[in-house]
């Protein structure tokens, strides 16, 4: 299995303990959470504000994912699924993110931090949300 369905697996593992639907991959989301890892990790900074201000909504809008709600998860030095998954749900906020009821498609990016130890230090992108219907 790959890390991004590791971290799939234990998002919908923390929904299922909530009685959630499970979250499904979405290849609009997926390209606005690798390139905001990427953003990130070129920067060398860990930020929900990327390329020239954006914020994670205009990331989404420009992607042409058309969504009735949305959220952003960051982290940096996560080295596993567990271990990222683990710091959000431990923050209020991203928990609350994860464990939206709305939410139904997601995207997952990864940079590693540096190149000499992608094993070791990561940025992560978690992109959350709901299509508009």
């Amino acid at each position: 299995m790959s890390l991004i369905s590791d971290v799939l697996d234990c998002l919908n593992e923390e929904r299922s303990k909530a009685n959630l639907p499970v979250l499904t991959q979405n290849n609009l989301l997926i390209q606005t959470a690798h390139e905001h890892a990427e953003f990130m990790n070129k920067r060398q900074v860990l930020s929900h504000e990327g390329s020239g201000g954006s914020t994670f909504d205009q990331r989404i809008t420009a992607t042409g994912y058309h969504f009735s709600t949305a959220a952003e998860n960051v982290a940096m030095g996560a080295v596993s699924a567990a271990g990222v998954v683990k710091m959000w749900m431990d923050s209020p906020p991203h928990r609350a993110n994860i464990l939206n009821a709305q939410v139904r498609d997601v995207g997952l990016g990864i940079s590693p931090a540096t190149p000499d130890t992608p094993e070791v230090s990561r940025y992560w992108s978690l992109t959350l949300a709901a299509p508009l219907t």
